[in-house]
């Protein structure tokens, strides 16, 4: 009995160890599809989700990816960032900004208020692409941890550069904006050869 317990203990801590590296550095995202909600599309007053899948990131422009539950904290968590991106006077074009929501990971009743913050959000930013995940596909494709906030930073041929999962430190926050702005300028230098 003891050895069939230790060979579960194993077995578990092997399935563990194989979903924590979905997301690698250096690695490709993995595929993610969302058919159902989608990305936010806002046309006038009109609000519609269509679907929307990781094949639409381009290639040769870096993309900065937060993965969030539907949740205040998130937003309390990304904040230090999204200040710093507004600040940054980006040129439009000059990285793809995509946000994937959990709305399978809100609190019971709040849907409706997080479909229409994320509209609120959209027109703020109309270049972002929200795409509203109402069955925790990212969370599961990417084997991230429920409840949370993940950022990840794809380069200019498309695999992870950076990944910071949690709370963000005013350090974090530094090294993601200096290896964004590293990725524009090599995808700025590519767009010049």
């Amino acid at each position: 009995m003891l050895r069939v317990w230790k060979s579960l203990v194993a077995a578990g801590l092997l399935c563990v160890s194989a979903a924590s590296t979905a997301l690698e550095l250096g690695g490709e995202l993995p595929a993610l599809d969302v058919p159902s909600r989608g990305e936010l599309e806002i046309n006038g007053d009109s609000v519609r989700f269509v679907p929307w899948s990781t094949e639409q990131i381009t290639a040769d422009t870096p993309a900065l990816i937060f993965h969030m539950a539907a949740r205040m904290s998130s937003d309390s968590i990304i904040a230090p960032l999204r200040d710093r991106l507004d600040k940054g006077d980006y040129a439009p074009g000059s990285f793809q900004s995509i946000s994937v929501v959990n709305l399978d990971d809100a609190l019971w009743g709040t849907q409706g208020l997080v479909t229409s913050e994320l509209a609120k959000n959209k027109r703020a930013h109309p270049q972002a692409v929200l795409v509203a995940d109402d069955e925790g596909r990212g969370l599961k494709a990417w084997s991230l941890e429920p409840k949370g906030v993940a950022v990840i930073l794809l380069n200019t041929d498309g695999n992870i550069r950076l990944l910071k999962e949690g709370k963000l430190s005013e350090e974090d926050v530094n090294d993601i904006i200096s290896a964004l702005d590293d990725e524009i300028a090599k995808s700025e230098q590519l767009a010049k050869n």
